[in-house]
């Protein structure tokens, strides 16, 4: 694809996407609730000449273009919101209290739809495919979509994320793993209830959840190699009923990741012994539930080659920063690598003064990286098609 043409193209659907982002900024919604989202994302689909299939993972949307007989080189999206309350003071600030686009999802949606402008004027050997993703926060979505069949026939899939971390203008690009794998664990801390004046009598259950809370992460700290980085943190608690008696069931919810497959599938049984010990070293019993939320983003190589020369072309290398790290974030286009071969990127939106980060309620990206992950994906999608 020429890279003059194509910026000249980007450049004229940059205010009409520019509008839809806000609008949708302004109108979030939450996990498993995009229903205005998807009608939206429907209706500009369907007007510009792609084949859409509405509710595929109960609010998701599927969009194909071009001949899919052969297969379809896929782009996956993801359109949900967070329950944060946003602070950032923009003329198009979250009209919905407690909810917000604080991920970015809202430059993703147009991110695709900007990519659908492009595609459709291109003929290629590969006919396209765009999942418009829900549900992405709690990590149900991608499960949802690939359970009502949003992968068949796919060959190929990209992905995009973006980053506050590069300025706008670049992309990261990340061999193997990009993100950890991601867990749950839920603990039920049963002590004993009494007076609040004789703590003695009882078994504290608010003391024991502290004992726990900061006994696991010392444990990391000793017990575990610090090579295969491991994140657990309890985002909530609850337990008590009165001021002046002890609490005699708490409970506590946290999020566990780690970026060593391997430890992953041993790290249930590790955390059940060591909070259960430390429970009965403090006269309590303990219900310790894990589940496994989503596996790390695994980007294949070749995929990942197509990303980088594509970017390179476009924007220099300079601009194509190589990732050495894996983010300790989940993200569960991992489910969709399970089933075909893919890569994601990430996507530059600090301006120079910096940029908040993600899941804050003053994140505000540039608006200029809508254009430049057009720009990317495309390219790339041609590419894939040789």
């Amino acid at each position: 694809m020429d890279k003059d043409n194509l910026s000249i193209k980007i450049d004229s659907l940059n205010d009409e996407l520019i509008n839809i982002r806000r609008h949708i900024h302004s109108h979030p919604e939450l996990s498993g609730l995009e229903n205005q989202t998807a009608i939206l994302i429907s209706g500009f689909l369907k007007k510009i000449g792609w084949r859409v299939t509405e509710s595929v993972g109960r609010t998701g949307v599927v969009a194909d273009f071009g001949p899919i007989e052969k297969g379809c080189i896929g782009l996956r999206v993801d359109m949900d919101a967070l329950p944060i309350q946003e602070n950032t003071n923009l003329n198009f600030s979250s009209k919905i209290d407690g909810v917000m686009h604080a991920c970015g999802h809202d430059l993703h949606i147009c991110i695709g739809l900007g990519v659908a402008k492009i595609i459709k004027d291109l003929k290629l050997k590969f006919g396209t495919r765009i999942i418009f993703q829900p549900a992405e926060e709690i990590a149900s979505g991608a499960k949802w979509m690939i359970n009502d069949g949003a992968t068949i026939g796919l060959k190929k899939i990209l992905g995009v994320h973006v980053f506050p971390e590069l300025c706008v203008g670049s992309i990261g690009i990340k061999e193997g793993s990009l993100t950890a794998a991601a867990g749950q664990i839920t603990v039920e801390i049963i002590g004993k209830s009494g007076h609040g004046a004789r703590p003695y009598e009882g078994v504290d259950a608010i003391w024991v959840a502290s004992k726990v809370i900061s006994g696991i992460q010392e444990a990391i700290t000793r017990k575990l190699d610090p090579l295969d980085p491991v994140v657990i943190t309890f985002g909530r608690i609850s337990g008590g009923n009165a001021y002046n008696i002890l609490s005699e069931k708490v409970n506590i919810t946290g999020t566990v990741r780690c970026t060593n497959m391997k430890l992953f599938k041993h790290i249930g049984d590790w955390l059940n012994s060591n909070i259960s010990s430390i429970a009965e070293s403090c006269g309590a019993k303990c219900n310790i539930k894990f589940r496994e939320i989503t596996p790390p983003v695994n980007n294949n190589i070749e995929i990942n080659k197509v990303l980088r020369s594509s970017a390179t072309e476009l924007l220099g290398s300079e601009k194509v920063i190589e990732l050495q790290q894996p983010s300790l974030g989940a993200e569960d286009f991992a489910e969709f690598l399970n089933e075909v071969p893919g890569a994601m990127f990430r996507l530059g939106v600090a301006r120079k003064e910096g940029c908040a980060p993600l899941h804050s309620s003053e994140f505000d990206p540039d608006e200029r990286a809508i254009g430049i992950g057009i720009k990317v994906i495309s390219q790339a999608i041609v590419k894939l098609n040789n």
